[in-house]
């Protein structure tokens, strides 16, 4: 997978091969040199001036498809700026902010007659997209001039061989920063793959930031602040089918997009022009889906999406753009991860089947299948679906990292040979998936609150705002699974008798809950990063009662910095035919820093244990949870907190809550309406 895909091709010189960067400054310097081209030729030194003076009578330069291809924004002042941040993808010095400076050096460029340096490409074969844009608007046909051939991108697209596309979305992964809100990438669909059944040769593009070799901070930092360069990356596609479907366990739906032959021309012939550019990469906003967008607005240009997209940006809310535009999408289908197949198999198998592949699973036990099939009567195994699941989870435990021993590796060699003596044109048995929701089902991402309720520092109002993206008491439809993902979740309360106040403010909230099992061994973790409030005594008095809210005037409420980190272990029984009727339980151990003047030594901190319990039961979802926190190596008073939560959901945009608190010197009951946009 490389960034320059087939831009240089096998021609280039051993000279440029040792340095790229040579490369790129020879490379920016004669696409300069080209933009002032002016024609030895008085015919054509005619013709161009006749170009020139045409394209500004129709105002080319202000034409929406033109500022699309160079991906100019209007700043807040009007002023037009290209999203590229590459040199060398402007023909003018001035082009990444003046459309009309670039397109007049752009068609000087078209009309170079001189030799190319060897590893460089002619203007007309760098910019195939740029070419039909003035082909179609001023009717000349450039090659006259120049005769070039443009054999490498010529052959290039050929290889692409694309008669549609599709937009991929993959699934949320909470173990990856950079997928925490999913992901999409678009696949170049060849029609003799859809019919020899082989799709997983055609070709996919993704957009992504060059961010290799910093740390979490860092990570966090630049992404959020455009400190990144981002790219299109060209690939078979079966490498990120075997990365998100295997390695990650992530569930992909494939979304086929309208387009005609000559969009789909724009399309692929842009793609071969983005080979030069860079972007700030933003992961929260001109991130990878906000470029895809924005590449399929080039070729489709009575599509206005990206009008509609908000300040944050989710793959998911960008799947549901393409689905509202009427026409659009013409077809979906679902590629479930490795883990979802065989999770799917065993909700479809009986006890007698299930207990054998747990037998079978266990690839530490050598037993062979026939010694453990005598166990069973024959007629109610169904052979194929026992050794699928059991082949599938050996593949899914060797993607994870297991090293098995080389008795496993034959026991699994024995199940393949007995796999393949059973006729596999027809299976005894079909999977489902009625489970698994896409993501046009999930809710909206930000949210407004407004409740009330009662504790014993008196009544209280309270207003809440969050910008994205999903909590545990959310609908888990078409969102990650036992996991929350909160991003600037504030509230502000006003206490009977008192000033409102800004009560608390998750700046970077993660959970996954995700359970664990023989076959998918996986951590549950949390990070909660921002502000909580805490309840002091004026008296210190670490060990009294709660007093009521006559007595109020002894506690008072501080906001303080808040650090909470936990790993653990979750579990549920997720492999039922009533899937997940006991709900998930979570245990975590962790760490807990907060920081005020008034705690004792300036902050607190230490170890804490924490349970939770979920169950989601149609609309309603309960979720509970205890935490003991350990303070007293700060010199602080060691508390105990627990809570219950009670969610009903009236829309897919509407809640009510119903929630209790219980802390150390502070108890409340609250009532609230959540809306979701």
């Amino acid at each position: 997978m490389v960034a320059v895909f087939g831009l240089l091709g096998a021609t280039k010189t051993n000279e440029l091969l040792a340095d790229p960067a040579a490369f790129v400054f020879l490379d920016s310097q004669k696409t300069k040199e080209w933009g002032r081209f002016q024609p030895d030729s008085p015919a054509n030194s005619n013709r161009l001036t006749e170009l020139l003076l045409q394209s500004d009578e129709m105002q080319l330069y202000k034409h929406p498809e033109w500022i699309r291809l160079l991906h100019y924004e209007r700043n807040w002042e009007g002023k037009y700026k290209s999203k590229i941040t590459s040199d060398r993808f402007f023909f003018s010095p001035s082009g990444n902010v003046d459309p009309q400076a670039e397109l007049h050096a752009t068609i000087r460029s078209f009309f170079v007659t001189e030799e190319v340096p060897e590893g460089l490409l002619h203007p007309l074969c760098s910019y195939p997209a740029r070419y039909l844009f003035f082909k179609k608007h001023l009717h000349f046909e450039f090659y006259s001039i120049s005769n070039v051939s443009c054999d490498r991108y010529r052959n290039w697209k050929t290889s692409l061989n694309t008669d549609s596309v599709s937009v991929v979305f993959a699934s949320h992964y909470l173990q990856s920063p950079a997928s925490f809100f999913g992901h999409t990438l678009l696949k170049l669909n060849q029609d003799t793959n859809v019919s020899s059944q082989t799709e997983l040769l055609d070709y996919g593009v993704n957009y992504a930031a060059d961010a290799k070799g910093y740390n979490f901070v860092s990570y966090a930092y630049l992404g959020l602040t455009g400190g990144y360069q981002g790219k299109f990356y060209l690939f078979p596609y079966f490498l990120k089918v075997n990365e998100y479907n295997d390695l990650e366990n992530r569930d992909l739906w494939e979304y086929e997009i309208h387009l005609n032959e000559f969009e789909r021309e724009i399309l692929v012939s842009h793609l071969w022009e983005l080979s030069r550019a860079e972007f700030d990469y933003y992961f929260l906003s001109k991130n990878c889906s906000y470029l895809l967008l924005e590449w399929l607005e080039v070729a489709k240009p009575d599509l206005a999406l990206k009008s509609k997209l908000g300040i944050i940006v989710s793959p998911v809310d960008t799947i549901k753009l393409y689905l509202g535009e009427t026409g659009l999408v013409l077809g979906k289908k679902y590629r479930p991860s490795l883990y979802s197949e065989i999770k799917s198999k065993l909700l479809e198998m009986n006890p007698e089947e299930k207990e054998m592949f747990w037998l079978l699973a266990d690839f530490y036990n050598v037993t062979s299948y026939p010694d453990i099939l005598k166990g069973f009567r024959a007629d109610k195994i169904r052979n194929d679906l026992v050794l699928d699941a059991t082949l599938e989870t050996y593949r899914y435990q060797k993607n994870r990292g297991i090293d098995f021993s080389e008795s496993a590796k034959l026991k699994y060699q024995h199940l393949l040979s007995m796999r393949s003596q059973i006729p596999g044109e027809i299976l005894s048995y079909k999977p489902r998936f009625e489970a698994v929701h896409p993501p046009e089902t999930s809710h909206p991402m930000a949210r407004v609150s407004l409740g009330g309720g009662h504790s014993n520092l008196g009544s209280f109002v309270e207003w809440k705002y969050r910008v994205a993206y999903h909590d545990l008491l959310n609908s888990s439809k078409g969102t990650p699974p036992n996991g929350e993902l909160v991003f600037f979740d504030g509230t502000v309360r006003n206490y009977e008798g008192k000033r409102p106040e800004f009560t608390s403010l998750s700046a970077i909230r993660i959970l996954s809950l995700q359970p664990y099992n023989s076959i998918s061994k996986q951590l549950s973790y949390l990070l909660d990063l921002g502000w909580q409030t805490v309840v002091f005594s004026k008296e210190k008095d670490v060990s009294g009662p709660i007093r009521t809210f006559e007595d109020s005037n002894s506690y008072f409420r501080k906001q303080v910095s808040n650090v909470d980190m936990a790993v653990g272990y979750s579990f549920a029984d997720e492999f039922s035919k009533s899937s997940e009727r006991f709900g998930v339980f979570s245990l975590l151990a962790g760490i807990k820093l907060q920081s005020h003047p008034w705690f004792e030594t300036g902050s607190r901190f230490g170890p804490n244990i924490q349970g939770l319990y979920q169950k989601e039961f149609g609309n309603w979802k309960i979720l509970g949870g205890i935490v003991s926190q350990h303070y007293t190596s700060s010199r602080n008073p060691n508390t105990t907190s627990g809570s219950i939560k009670l969610r009903y959901l009236l829309s897919n945009t509407a809640e009510l809550r119903l929630e209790l608190l219980s802390e150390r010197l502070y108890q409340e009951v609250n009532l609230s309406f959540q809306y979701l946009f």
